[in-house]
C-alpha cells in the first residue's frame, strides 16, 4: 500500500530475485541429504518426481503436498512425464532446515531437507486515515465476516495444476512496498505486508497472471475490490484496491485475461495494485512466480 518509497522498477526487480539461490537449478536434479534443496524466506519452487519414482506421497514438516500429473516436452520433442508438486516457504519462516518426508509405493520411506536461506526485508512507516488502522466499533462484524471469507478463499481444496506456461506479471510499475516489509501505520506496527505494491495510473488494466479459477471477487474494507484466483497446486493470486472487477466467482480466466483495473480503494494512499501470492497457506513471494517454470527442479534422489 501506498507511495512512501521511491519505487524499484518492476522488471529489475524480477531478475534480481528471481536469481536468489534455489542451489537446484532448472534442468539439474536434486538429491538426498542436508540442506540439497535450499529456498530463501518467502520462496517457492515446482518440484518434479519422474513419473515412474516410487514415490507414494509427499510431505514438508508433516503437511501433505499432492502430487500432480506434468509434461513437459524432452530435448527430442519426445514428451517427458513426471509428478509435480509445488513447494514453498513462508515469508516469517525462521531460516534452517525443513524435512521433506517421502512415503514409498514399497512401504519404506525417505527423508529429505530444505534449507530456508535468509533475505533482507524493508521497514516500511506509512500515514492512513485513523479508521483503517483503529476501526469504528460499528464496523467489526463486517471485518470479522470479511477475514472469514477471506480465509476461506485462500484455503482451496486440492486441485490439479491449472496453468503450464509461465507466469506473467499482472502489470508492469514501480513496487513502493515491498513483500514482506515490517509495516507501521500512523506509528503503530501491523502484520507485516504479505505482498508487493505496483503504483501505476488510475485505470491500468490488471491482468490474470496465469490461468485459474476466481476463488473470490468482492469489495472489502481494508482491502478494497480484491479478487483471489486459484491456479491449482494449492497455489493463488491476489489482486487488491482496484477500481472495479470484472470477473465473477467460479469463471475460468486465461492468463493476461483483465481482470479489472487499478484502483485506489481500501486501506492505500493511492491508486496502487497490492499483488500477492499464497502457496498451501504460506505468503511467498509473488516476484518469483515468472521463474517458476524455468527454474523447476528435478528430484531424483529417490532411493530404488
Amino acid at each position: 500500500m501506498g507511495r512512501e518509497r521511491r519505487g524499484i522498477p518492476w522488471i529489475f526487480l524480477i531478475s534480481v530475485l528471481v536469481l536468489l539461490p534455489l542451489r537446484a537449478a532448472a534442468g539439474s536434479s536434486a538429491g538426498s541429504g542436508g540442506g540439497s534443496l535450499s529456498l530463501p524466506q518467502g520462496g517457492l519452487l515446482l518440484l518434479l518426481l519422474p513419473e515412474k519414482a516410487p514415490v507414494r506421497t509427499l510431505s514438508l514438516e508433516g503437511r501433505r503436498i499432492f502430487l500432480f500429473p506434468w509434461k513437459e516436452e524432452g530435448k527430442s520433442g519426445k514428451p517427458r512425464r513426471f509428478r509435480a508438486a509445488l513447494v514453498g516457504v513462508d515469508f516469517s519462516r525462521s531460516p534452517g532446515l525443513l524435512r521433506l518426508d517421502l512415503d514409498r509405493s514399497d512401504g519404506k520411506s525417505e527423508q529429505h531437507f530444505l534449507r530456508v536461506t535468509s533475505r533482507s526485508f524493508q521497514v516500511s512507516r506509512l500515514t492512513v486515515a485513523r479508521s483503517f488502522v483503529t476501526p469504528p466499533a460499528s464496523l467489526l462484524h463486517r471485518l470479522r465476516r470479511e477475514r472469514r471469507m477471506i480465509a476461506l478463499a485462500l484455503s482451496p481444496p486440492d486441485a490439479p495444476l491449472r496453468f503450464h506456461r509461465p507466469f506473467l506479471p499482472p502489470l508492469e510499475g514501480k513496487v513502493t512496498h515491498d513483500f514482506g516489509a515490517y509495516r507501521f501505520l500512523n506509528g503503530h506496527p501491523m502484520a507485516r505486508h504479505s505482498g508487493e505494491d505496483i503504483d501505476v495510473p488510475q485505470g491500468t488494466p490488471v491482468r490474470a497472471a496465469n490461468d485459474g479459477v476466481v476463488r473470490l471477487a468482492g469489495s472489502f474494507y481494508y482491502d478494497g475490490n480484491m479478487v483471489i484466483l486459484d491456479h491449482g497446486g494449492g497455489l493463488l493470486t491476489e489482486y487488491l484496491h482496484m477500481s472495479d472487477i470484472m470477473v465473477r466467482p467460479g469463471e475460468r480466466v486465461r492468463r493476461g485475461q483483465v481482470i479489472g483495473h487499478v484502483g485506489h480503494t481500501g486501506r492505500v494512499t493511492g491508486p496502487v495494485l497490492h499483488y500477492g501470492a499464497v502457496l498451501h497457506g504460506a505468503h511467498v513471494n509473488p516476484m518469483l512466480l515468472p521463474g517458476l517454470l524455468s527454474g523447476a527442479v528435478t528430484f531424483d534422489g529417490v532411493e530404488r
